[in-house]
């Protein structure tokens, strides 16, 4: 038989090497990192992820209406006296608080000078379209909703894009920002729509700009000042479309520092308008001991922001939501052990991320914009819904630190123990932003539909019959005024059902002793504190102080506070009605197992200690 020749024998030769290397764990390895890496830089991947994001939360469309949607129904199916465009007006001036506490709708402790009053008519037109449309359809609604959220991804990865360049660094950025279990309450809460309208304009704005500052297209500079109005325009978020401009302008962009901050001067005069119409407007929020207004009491949102940005860092960073504070009651050694992970987790974050912040002047923009979005968002009650735009950064922050760990020539200086450190950390972020992210939005979403079916549960444990009407109902012990005291008025109002005469809570939750001191009178000791958890705070501030022996008069009701607990509220109260307790026109109710059950009040000089319950929130 003929020998072959040498070349034929060379190739045979490689063919065989080729093949060995196509068998090698290590190679496929490599292959498959760089089939990752090529997809991930893919042209088309800022479509795939903005299609994704709503794939990932369709179960979205099944969550009907649930918690403020039910207020706002009825506002924009016009019940009451407020008018549809008016939808996040809640309570705007003395008068009309002190209407709703004489029909029960805000509870006697209420501060008379409450204030809730939102600018977000962008998101308000949106809602208005929905009832205009389809009104009796939820699922289209969520539908909607879906769409702002795409679009929100969807322009998220093009500046991902624009500022990271047509990298697998941009794509991983963009995946996990699709990804966030934060959009999950966003995408099912039509009253939390407004979230994404307001990250959706206020990232195009911050697109547009970084394409000017790019191209030099003065038509995008006057975009980007279109947009940061809009998004403004859709709600109170949008203000950290302001961090991020002035982020970049200070980290990314070039010349002396005047000229850097003079081309702002356009998206500055948005801001000064969009503060006078704010004040001019009576717009804002005053008295609550969960909305804080940052003008009116800047110190007090100063102390209070430090400890809200830990835990909405905690909720962006780890499993656990930023919701989670709010489910101890305050002082409790359980309130005490959240706040000091949610420091540790917050310390943990910069330990990782700041080596290489210092040597990134885009992982700087990033890291600062993501910072200075939390201050908006720290005047609420710290919650994961309202992590837009704090995400949007950390995700590209992740992103680069990911290029930054991996591969080898890039942290050569870096020391050895934050290496190790680091290679350990961004696996586990990965895993979270990757894999449980979209498992816990899944899970969030299941979690807000149960605690939307039982308060419906509740509400409809809620009497309905025609003597109703001509009766005082007293709730002895709701564990939440607003999503069930203030609600049974929305919810009746929406089934035409009809209404008891007044509403009257004798406790926002927690623990009781009721004790029976007269034919007429109720002597209430609040054992777990008069305000048992930050939530109940709702409607009343924490500045906002009683006083031994203060009077409010309700009608066919009174009430005098006779004793402060160490906190300074509430510890004894009196509570006297014009009637014996057993009139037929006073119909007592009191919370027990998830619903409303018939209660008596104790005979005279008797005693009755009323444990605590779980609300809706579990």
């Amino acid at each position: 038989m003929e020998r072959p020749d040498r070349s034929s024998a060379e190739q045979f030769k490689e063919a065989l090497q080729a093949e060995a290397e196509r068998s090698n764990p290590s190679s496929m390895r490599d292959r498959g990192a760089a089939g990752i890496r090529t997809a991930l830089a893919d042209r088309w991947l800022p479509l795939a992820v903005a299609v994704l994001s709503a794939v990932a939360m369709l179960p979205a469309l099944t969550a009907g209406w649930q918690l403020d949607d039910y207020f706002q129904r009825v506002t924009l199916l016009g019940y009451g006296d407020a008018r549809p465009i008016d939808t996040f007006i809640q309570y705007i001036d003395r008068a009309h608080n002190l209407r709703q506490m004489d029909s029960g709708t805000l509870p006697w402790w209420a501060s008379p000078d409450l204030r809730q009053a939102f600018l977000r008519y962008a998101s308000t037109l949106t809602m208005m379209l929905d009832y205009r449309l389809w009104p009796n359809h939820p699922a289209l609604m969520h539908l909607h909703s879906l769409l702002w959220l795409s679009a929100a991804v969807l322009v998220a990865a093009l500046l991902y894009r624009e500022v990271l360049g047509a990298t697998w660094i941009a794509g991983l950025a963009a995946l996990m920002y699709a990804l966030d279990g934060a959009h999950a309450v966003p995408a099912e809460y039509l009253a939390n729509r407004n979230a994404l309208i307001a990250c959706c304009f206020g990232f195009l704005s911050l697109l547009a700009f970084v394409r000017w500052r790019k191209f030099g297209d003065r038509g995008t500079r006057w975009l980007s000042v279109l947009m940061l109005a809009l998004s403004l325009s859709a709600g109170e978020m949008g203000l950290a479309t302001a961090a991020y401009l002035f982020s970049y302008a200070l980290t990314v962009d070039r010349d002396g520092i005047r000229a850097r901050l003079m081309r702002l001067l356009p998206h500055g005069g948005v801001l000064v308008a969009w503060a006078l119409i704010y004040k001019l407007g009576n717009f804002g929020s005053q008295g609550s001991g969960f909305y804080l207004d940052p003008l009116h009491n800047p110190f007090g949102f100063a102390v209070s922001f430090c400890q809200r940005a830990a835990f909405l860092l905690m909720g962006q960073w780890t499993p656990i939501p930023a919701e989670m504070s709010m489910a101890y009651a305050p002082g409790t050694s359980a309130a005490l052990h959240m706040s000091v992970f949610s420091f540790a987790i917050a310390a943990i974050v910069a330990v990782l991320f700041i080596p290489l912040i210092m040597r990134d002047r885009v992982a700087r923009f990033w890291a600062l914009g993501a910072l200075l979005s939390l201050i908006p968002i720290g005047a609420v009650g710290p919650e994961n819904r309202l992590l837009g735009f704090v995400g949007l950064g950390s995700m590209a922050l992740l992103a680069q630190l990911t290029q930054f760990v991996f591969t080898p020539t890039s942290d050569a200086s870096a020391p050895r123990v934050w290496k190790g450190f680091a290679w350990a950390a961004t696996l586990v972020l990965l895993q979270i932003h990757l894999i449980a992210a979209p498992i816990l939005g899944i899970a969030r979403i299941d979690f807000q539909a149960s605690v939307s079916a039982r308060m419906g549960r509740a509400m409809a444990s809620v009497p309905s019959d025609p003597q109703i009407a001509s009766q005082d109902l007293v709730l002895i012990n709701p564990p939440d005024h607003i999503y069930l005291v203030t609600a049974i008025w929305a919810v009746k109002h929406l089934e035409n059902l009809p209404m008891p005469r007044h509403l009257r809570a004798l406790s926002s939750g927690g623990p009781l002793e009721v004790t029976r001191v007269g034919p007429r009178s109720l002597r209430v000791r609040f054992l777990g504190g008069f305000f048992p958890t930050a939530f109940s705070r709702f409607v009343r501030s924490q500045n906002d102080r009683f006083s031994v022996g203060q009077h409010f008069q309700l009608p066919g009701l009174s009430i005098v506070v006779e004793a402060f607990d160490a906190q300074g509220d509430p510890e004894r109260v009196l509570y006297e009605f014009p009637v014996p307790l057993e009139d037929s026109s006073l119909r007592w109710m009191r919370w027990q197992d998830g619903v409303y059950v018939p209660w008596s009040p104790p005979a005279l000089g008797h005693t009755e200690k009323l444990p605590s319950a779980s609300g809706i929130f579990g």
